[in-house]
């Protein structure tokens, strides 16, 4: 059976620190809706936003009170030693996985630097470490290309767990699920789950997972729903039109989950009501 994972946002207090106890009472919600697990510090986390201190904080919270939940944590970083610093202490405190982007400041080096980086990553990593290699070219402008997985296949095939497709082409993840029958492919592409499932996708990474999880449940479980995929589709492309981050965590706000706002640069949803009201005329959201 696929796996569902969440994003999930990262609660903070009206002084932007970390909110701890309600991370936990959003992770209970998703738990008893039927969630698989729970991906803290990827891009609807606002991983990049924090600190390496503070982002170890948070998927440290996650891994301490996953009760059934798995924990696969975001920890790529632009630095190298950040990155391996992150993602040593992320799986020694007992997160499953490491979700790990791409170098995407410096891009002159190609495929072959992006190759270096992630061979880097894994020399220093202990064996058994899992790295879920991270495609997201609308945020990166960076893509983990057929070149870059063939080579970390054969140089580091121990530590190449799977790989995160967030691109929005659904002809690119079925050509991952079929070229690389040993890597769990995750779809990140709410609008096409369905056809990612049917096409042998592993699982999925969704940032509407924190406000719809029931329905994606479902689509999970029966990806002939093409009912739920519509609705799932329409809330997708709802959050977006703003920002996703925004307006996720304005309807949980007005849904009595307090989760605060977006970290700078993203600016919160200009009208949290509104984008709640408009949110459940498409949406399942259920306290």
């Amino acid at each position: 059976m696929p796996d569902l994972h969440a994003a999930i946002v990262t609660p903070l207090s009206a002084n932007n620190q970390f909110d701890a106890p309600t991370m936990i009472t959003l992770m209970r919600h998703l738990e008893a809706r039927g969630l698989d697990g729970v991906v803290p510090c990827g891009t609807t986390g606002e991983g990049l936003s924090f600190s390496v201190a503070q982002r170890l904080a948070i998927i440290s919270t996650c891994v301490q009170h996953r009760g059934s939940l798995g924990v696969i944590a975001g920890t790529g970083c632009q630095s190298l030693d950040d990155t391996i610093s992150l993602t040593k202490a992320a799986l020694a405190a007992g997160a499953d996985a490491a979700l790990v982007l791409p170098p995407f400041f410096y891009k002159q080096s190609g495929d072959a630097g992006v190759i270096a980086w992630y061979r880097q990553l894994c020399d220093a990593l202990p064996l058994g470490s899992k790295i879920i290699l991270y495609h997201i070219p609308p945020m990166t402008g960076v893509a983990i290309t057929p070149t870059i997985i063939d080579a970390l296949l054969q140089s580091h095939p121990v530590y190449i767990y799977g790989i995160k497709d967030s691109g929005v082409n659904a002809a690119h993840t079925a050509m991952l699920v079929a070229t690389y029958p040993t890597l769990k492919i995750y779809t990140g592409n709410a609008p096409i789950l369905a056809q990612a499932i049917t096409n042998g996708a592993g699982g999925s990474i969704l940032a509407i997972a924190n406000i719809v999880p029931q329905a994606l449940r479902q689509l999970t479980d029966d990806p002939s729903r093409s009912d739920i995929q519509a609705q799932v589709a329409s809330v997708d492309g709802y959050v977006r039109k703003v920002g996703a981050v925004a307006t996720i965590k304005a309807i949980l706000n007005q849904a009595g989950l307090a989760v605060g706002l977006p970290l700078a640069p993203q600016l919160a949803h200009p009208d949290e009501a509104q984008a709640y009201a408009e949110f459940k005329a498409i949406g399942e959201y259920t306290g």
